[in-house]
């Protein structure tokens, strides 16, 4: 495996609008996608939350074998439901491109925090799940493919295990405030999954979160957040 080089070059992304989308900040110098779901045919929106997990970080059998959780280091989700697998392709389709969503329309003025990290192992595809505050996922993304790992905005190398790289900007968090629920950015190793190798936190600049997922290749993607609890969720399929 190669790790990503250095490189001051930046990748412009193309708005991908989505429904009840408003405009969201101005995008920055990376890349993003879009995901999927897990193993349950329950409707996400109204599925009961799971127990409270007892470790630092959340165990969810529908995502994979053990080992394939965020460590236990830094805050994590509250209590969460499973992520569906019954996606809707006509709604979530995979893609390979650039993607966007920016907020829903008339989302509320607080701020939402990016608390706890997932990754998990199914049929087809790896899944990296977003556990956000609250019960209705308020922050944007964008997403998509990047030839090197850069650090916005000091455009300095980033350390990602991988040969390819798929780039989120969360958008919407109060970056001038350091929330206490606000996840640590500790790595989280791909152990145990098909395609995806680590996920590794970057820079939080200008109200943008910027996450990059290392590959084994470029592969087609999916990103949609769910709500009860609020998480954004990203697919990416096998080769």
């Amino acid at each position: 495996m190669r790790r990503a080089a250095a490189a001051t070059a930046a990748v412009v992304l193309l708005l991908a609008g989505c429904t009840d989308g408003t405009s969201g900040p101005t995008q920055p110098t990376s890349s993003t996608s879009t995901p999927a779901a897990s193993p349950t045919t329950s409707d996400p929106t109204t599925a009961p939350a799971d127990p409270s997990p007892t470790s630092a970080s959340p165990t969810d059998s529908s995502m994979g074998p053990p080992g394939t959780t965020t460590p236990p280091a830094g805050p994590t989700a509250s209590p969460y439901s499973p992520v569906p697998d019954d996606v809707d392709p006509a709604l979530h389709p995979w893609q390979t491109g650039l993607t966007r969503q920016d907020p829903p329309a008339g989302a509320p003025a607080v701020g939402q925090e990016i608390v706890g990290v997932r990754v998990g192992l199914h049929d087809g595809y790896d899944r990296v799940v977003l556990d956000l505050s609250g019960s209705d996922p308020i922050l944007g993304w964008f997403a998509g493919f990047t030839d090197e790992a850069v650090q916005d905005p000091t455009g300095e190398p980033m350390d990602v295990e991988g040969d390819a790289f798929l780039q989120l900007g969360v958008f919407g968090i109060d970056w001038t405030t350091d929330a206490p629920d606000r996840y640590s950015g500790a790595p989280v190793d791909g152990e145990g999954l098909e395609v995806v190798k680590e996920v590794v936190f970057g820079g939080l600049f200008e109200a943008q979160q910027q996450i990059l997922i290392g590959l084994d290749d470029e592969t087609a993607y999916r990103v949609f957040a769910l709500s009860d609890p609020a998480r954004i969720v990203v697919d990416i399929q096998h080769d």
